[in-house]
């Protein structure tokens, strides 16, 4: 089976661990509820080229439709050429972020099988960043015609920015780490992140439920630059809240010897809570280290992909991880049944076996529905133009019901969320009176940040400011 060691450097990251003053009132399971834009049944399922409420995604040319060559990149009558690219070649973790290469298979395998986009195959390029080569991936989708990047992230995204603009390659992420790349023209984020806004819904949550706990807070986060950063905005969004950290430490993002002095440190500044900016395996790790020396902290916080199996490796010493979601359950036979969660779990048994089920996968699943609904809908001329236009123009996209609703439009953060808590060495759903669903929808969940946490890349051809799509990006 393949193995992930995911790293969250390209997600707003961090854990806290709950300990006493939990009820259990507070918790539901995760497969009683039923999270908003969560498909019911349909007829047009997976075996009929569908997914969720989006309808049929792949299928044969329509009767009448007459497929047209195209001048762009990649895209034939035949046929699309697109890459995804990740890290798990670096030998440092290997199978880095491996979820999203199988996604990627999964997802064309099963759209190919169903006749491919408007009869279009995908011809699909599977490009291993290995952490320090996304510049040189990038050079090498321009240099082969890629039409596009999708549902891919890697972590050094910052580099290669301004050679995919040059030469207009639009980009559909399963996520991004840097201002850079996430903010970068010619890019549309299925679930987007502005690097001046920060999802706070959750630390509400924990200010409410444990408030004597936000005056001694720990923040424990990797040392590269991009980590860093991560924690730097986070310690901006508490610091509105009137929280104080007691203990601010980086740890080596390549390998840590030894969890126990971080444990001890956080045991010796007494902090009662932890904000994690890192990735599950060594949150793991970290957890057991804390239990071992009888810290009991009321919460550990953590983000986005840290919802993942392997933060259950270390059983009930995770109890109390909180993880932030913008996506409906579906670890441990959570998805409920016929919903859109429980058929990205198909797709991937189905046609990736083996294939690694998290949540950085499903999100690049996310990326996945929103390239083929929008390259179905361009029709018998597929540019990037279009292609562009169309994926940008979603207002309540919701990747067919697995998570919840975001407005593409104008690359606005969702107002909603779920908060799941490990319980018993298992996920489950927190009781955070949602009001939609499983997730709580406030405009209090997210705070404007004012610190400086970077820009987005740029096309230098001056006609995209006036006419912003990607044959206008170019050099001049």
């Amino acid at each position: 089976m393949k193995r992930a060691q995911a790293l969250t450097i390209g997600l707003s990251i961090a854990v806290m661990v709950a300990g006493c003053g939990r009820s259990d009132e507070q918790i539901k399971e995760t497969a009683s509820t039923a999270p908003i834009g969560t498909a019911p049944p349909e007829t047009v399922g997976l075996a009929q080229g569908g997914f969720g409420d989006l309808g049929v995604i792949c299928s044969g040319t329509p009767e009448g439709m007459e497929l047209v060559e195209g001048n762009d990149p990649g895209v034939t009558a035949e046929s699309i050429q697109v890459s995804t690219v990740s890290d798990p070649g670096f030998p440092g973790r290997p199978g880095l972020n491996q979820e999203l290469f199988d996604t990627a298979e999964a997802f064309t395998s099963w759209c190919n099988e169903h006749g491919g986009i408007n009869g279009r195959t995908i011809e699909l390029k599977l490009r291993d960043a290995m952490l320090t080569q996304f510049q040189q991936r990038v050079i090498e989708a321009c240099d082969e015609g890629d039409f596009a990047m999708v549902g891919g992230g890697a972590v050094f995204d910052d580099t290669g920015q301004v050679e995919r603009l040059d030469c207009e390659l639009p980009a559909i992420p399963g996520y991004a780490v840097t201002a850079k790349a996430s903010a970068a023209d010619l890019t549309v984020q299925p679930v987007p992140n502005p690097s001046d806004t920060l999802p706070i819904g959750d630390f509400l949550y924990l200010a409410e439920t444990f408030p004597e706990s936000t005056q001694n807070v720990a923040v424990l986060t990797g040392d590269l630059a991009t980590t860093v950063t991560v924690a730097n905005r986070y310690k901006e969004g508490i610091a509105q809240l009137d929280w104080k950290v007691v203990y601010d430490e980086e740890y080596p993002s390549l390998g840590v010897d030894s969890w126990r002095p971080f444990a001890e440190s956080i045991k010796a500044n007494d902090a009662k809570g932890l904000i994690w900016v890192g990735e599950p395996v060594n949150l793991a790790k970290l957890m057991s280290e804390l239990k071992a020396l009888d810290v009991t902290l009321d919460w550990v916080r953590t983000d986005a992909n840290h919802y993942d199996a392997k933060v259950l490796e270390a059983g009930d010493d995770a109890d109390g991880v909180y993880v932030r979601s913008a996506f409906a359950p579906f670890i441990g036979n959570a998805a409920e049944a016929g919903s859109a969660t429980a058929q990205y779990a198909d797709l991937i048994e189905t046609y990736d076996e083996g294939g690694i089920q998290a949540y950085l996968g499903i999100q690049s699943l996310s990326a996945w529905l929103l390239f083929a609904t929008a390259a179905r809908d361009c029709g018998a001329e597929l540019t990037r133009d279009c292609l562009m236009e169309k994926a940008a123009a979603n207002t309540t996209w919701s990747g067919g019901g697995i998570h919840a609703p975001l407005d593409l439009s104008g690359a606005t953060p969702s107002t909603c969320y779920a908060l799941f808590v490990v319980e018993g060495g298992a996920f489950a759903t927190v009781d955070i009176a949602p009001n939609n669903g499983i997730y709580r929808c406030d405009p209090d969940n997210v705070a404007t940040l004012v610190g400086d946490y970077g820009t987005g890349a740029k096309c230098q051809n001056s006609a995209f400011a006036t006419d912003p799509k990607p044959s206008n990006c170019g050099s001049l």
